[in-house]
C-alpha cells in the first residue's frame, strides 16, 4: 500500500522529504520524553524504535 502511494506521488522535493522526516523524528522524541516508547540508540545517532 505504501509503495503504491509513493509511486502515485511521483517526484518529491528533497526539502519536503526532509521536513516530513523531521516531523517524524519530533513525534518520536516527544513520545520518548513522555515515556510512551523506549528508543534504543545504536552506533552514532542511529535510533532503533
Amino acid at each position: 500500500m505504501l509503495r503504491e502511494e509513493i509511486e502515485f506521488m511521483g517526484p518529491v522535493k528533497i526539502r519536503d522529504v526532509e521536513e516530513a522526516q523531521q516531523k517524524v523524528v519530533n513525534v518520536i522524541r516527544s513520545l520518548e520524553d513522555k515515556g510512551e516508547i523506549v528508543v534504543a540508540r545504536g552506533k552514532g545517532d542511529e535510533m532503533i524504535v
